[in-house]
Formats: structure tokens, sequence, C-alpha cells
């Protein structure tokens, strides 16, 4: 017949096996968990880091004169004006930014510098066909 040691070695892996089954249930558990929280996460990144991906939902803070196009881009001539191709090139950041949105873009400005001073909202702003924009006072 079976031995006193066949008889612990049978139940010493039944014990394993239970053990390692509940450790797989603890990881599907935990990798719901993270799905889960992934898809409420929020991610911070730059235009330039954000390129080849996509989200539901993309909100652009700080487009202004200065942000975007950037105060380099607005000066490349030296006049202050910015040149064509500078601008060109920030339009198109612009665009990345703007076509990582799946389904809602948001897009904001300051009005007013924390300094105090006067902020002008992006060029890029204005181009934008007023059929594709609600603004915030339309939302309340």
């Amino acid at each position: 017949g079976a031995s006193w040691g066949d008889a612990l070695a049978t139940r010493a892996r039944s014990r394993l096996r239970a053990l390692l089954d509940r450790l797989e249930l603890l990881s599907l558990e935990q990798d719901a968990a993270a799905e889960e929280a992934a898809r409420d996460a929020l991610t911070l990144c730059t235009i330039h880091g954000s390129k080849g991906l996509e989200w539901p939902t993309v909100l652009v803070v700080r487009m202004n004169e200065g942000e975007c196009p950037s105060s380099a881009a607005l000066t490349a001539d030296g006049g202050g004006g910015g040149t064509d191709e500078a601008l060109e090139d920030e339009r198109r950041l612009a665009y990345v930014a703007f076509s990582r949105a799946k389904a809602r873009l948001i897009l904001s400005f300051v009005a007013t510098e924390p300094s105090g001073a006067p902020a002008t909202p992006s060029r890029f702003l204005g181009e934008i066909p007023a059929a594709l924009t609600v603004r915030d006072s339309q939302l309340r």
C-alpha cells in the first residue's frame, strides 16, 4: 500500500496546488484592478511625447500666444511676427496635439498671466471653424 511518506507528499501537492490556484486568482484580480485603474488614469505628456498615442479625451492647456505658437517661433524673424516656416511648424505641432483625441478635445487658454499681465489666446484657436467649437459660456 501507500506509505506514510506518499500520503504526506500527496497532501503537500494538494495544498501547493490550492495555494497556486489562489495566487493565480489574486493575480487575475490585480490585473483586472490595474486595467480598471488605467481606464480612469490621467496621462500627462508633452505634444512631442504624444505622437502615435490616442485618448478618448484630450485637454490641451495654455493655448496662448507665446506657448502655442511658442515665443521662439514668434521671434524667429527677429521682429516678433515669426517666420511662415516657424509658425507652420508650430501649427503642425498643434495639429498633433489636437488629433490625439478620439472623441473629445478641450482647448484652454488663460486671459491673464500669473504676473497680472494680459495674455492673448493662440492665433490657432481662431483658425478652428466655429461650427466645430463649443465655448465655455455655452456649456453652462
